[in-house]
């Protein structure tokens, strides 16, 4: 039950789960179109009505095609009743609730100068990624009888190998800003996470399903915004409880054509929603003590078993740590999954030969340096996880150049 002090979204929603109904809705029958599922229709009305706009850059947005290929896995692992050998993924779509769908339609169809009745408030979260579409074009698209109104929506993917997730995209449409939503969108985007954890996942005795939950996000470099909605964007993760990792990172080539495609100009983040002042006890020092707040156990319980302890940084601000090798794990994680789990068991014999050894590529290089040597030398190998918000600052560039010297001093 949420406090009462909490702010309610002021607009009615449901909320779909693309895996949940893939796997509820009968699929077509094999002399029919499979993308013709109804699931499928919602997924390509909410890729191109929100993703293609919200994500501009191709080389960091995932291909429509891949989506339906991974859903399409997925239920057939679930008919077979079997665990996944790589990453699965859920999208959570926000839709307007049918008895909110008059005043909806009523808001655009009479908004002026591209302003509607619904930015009335102001944003919670308002740097969140929004698209941004014609007033005519968005009007005659959404108050389409047939099609529900998007709000928004989430996609996360669970990785197996890692057991960690990632919150790969959030959306919001601009019309629906001001309300509160992306919290309530993030918190079943968090839901459905552990869903996939659950269903796809292999317990092991020794280490949690979920070891942590990140999410990427792009510097002011990558140019798909202005450095005032980055900075806003970056907030708006922050507020959902992103915090910064230090740890050099990059998003692997979506696909096996060139090793080295990475798109570079991106931190990680990890959840944590906790600040320098309010702490919780890491998961060793739970054990020992008396702990009433049932909600911040459970919270660490869920996405953040990873955390250790407090520390300061070189600037002397408040940090908490990781063990290092859990985003080096994610990341090669990543590249199997485009690359091929076990020299490429996901891919036709006669392709594999095809396909570049992922190990070569440059940014895996500076990762790989980062984790084994830079912080497996040390004694506790852990990274840093600022507590700070934005600005944020990524590294990378700081330890491509003492990765030259290390080089140069070992030659």
């Amino acid at each position: 039950m949420a406090p009462n002090n909490e702010r309610k979204p002021s607009v009615r929603y449901q909320i779909v789960s693309i895996d949940h109904e893939c796997n509820t809705e009968p699929m077509p029958s094999v002399h029919h179109d499979p993308l013709s599922h109804p699931c499928f229709t919602l997924l390509r009305q909410f890729y191109d009505e929100l993703m293609v706009s919200a994500f501009p850059l191709e080389d960091e947005r995932d291909d429509l095609e891949d989506w339906f290929q991974c859903f399409r896995m997925q239920m057939n692992l679930r008919q077979m009743q079997k665990k996944a050998d790589e990453q699965t993924m859920d999208l959570v779509v926000m839709i307007l609730d049918e008895e909110d769908d008059e005043a909806a339609v009523d808001a655009f169809e009479h908004s002026k100068n591209g302003r509607r009745r619904y930015l009335s408030q102001s944003s919670m979260f308002g740097g969140l990624y929004t698209p941004t579409s014609s007033s005519d074009e968005t009007s005659t698209k959404q108050s389409t009888p047939e099609k529900p109104i998007i709000i928004g929506g989430a996609a996360v993917e669970y990785y197996q190998e890692s057991r960690v997730g990632l919150l790969s995209y959030v959306v919001l449409h601009s019309d629906f800003r001001g309300r509160g939503l992306a919290k309530y969108l993030h918190e079943e985007a968090l839901s459905r996470l552990e869903i996939l954890a659950n269903t796809y996942g292999t317990p092991l005795p020794s280490t949690p399903l979920m070891q942590a939950v990140f999410a990427e996000t792009n510097t002011a470099a990558a140019g798909d915004v202005t450095p005032e909605q980055s900075l806003l964007r970056h907030k708006s993760l922050y507020n959902l409880g992103y915090r910064l990792v230090n740890f050099p990172y990059a998003q692997p080539p979506l696909s096996t054509e060139d090793v080295d495609a990475s798109f570079d100009e991106l931190v990680l983040l990890v959840y944590f929603p906790f600040t320098s002042d309010s702490l919780p006890l890491s998961n060793e020092e739970q054990q020992s003590t008396v702990y009433d707040d049932t909600t911040t156990v459970q919270t660490m319980k869920r996405f953040c078993s990873w955390y250790k302890s407090q520390s300061k940084d070189n600037n002397n601000r408040d940090t908490v740590q990781m063990d290092v090798s859990i985003p080096f794990d994610y990341v090669e994680d990543f590249y199997n999954s485009v690359f091929g789990y076990e020299n490429g068991n996901n891919f036709e014999e006669d392709v594999v030969e095809s396909i570049p050894d992922y190990h070569t590529a440059k940014y895996y290089q500076l990762a790989h340096w980062f984790t084994r040597v830079l912080k497996g030398s040390s004694s506790d190998g852990l990274a840093d996880v600022s507590l700070n918000g934005p600005p944020w600052e990524d590294c990378k560039d700081a330890l491509r150049l003492e990765l030259k010297g290390w080089q140069h001093a070992n030659d």
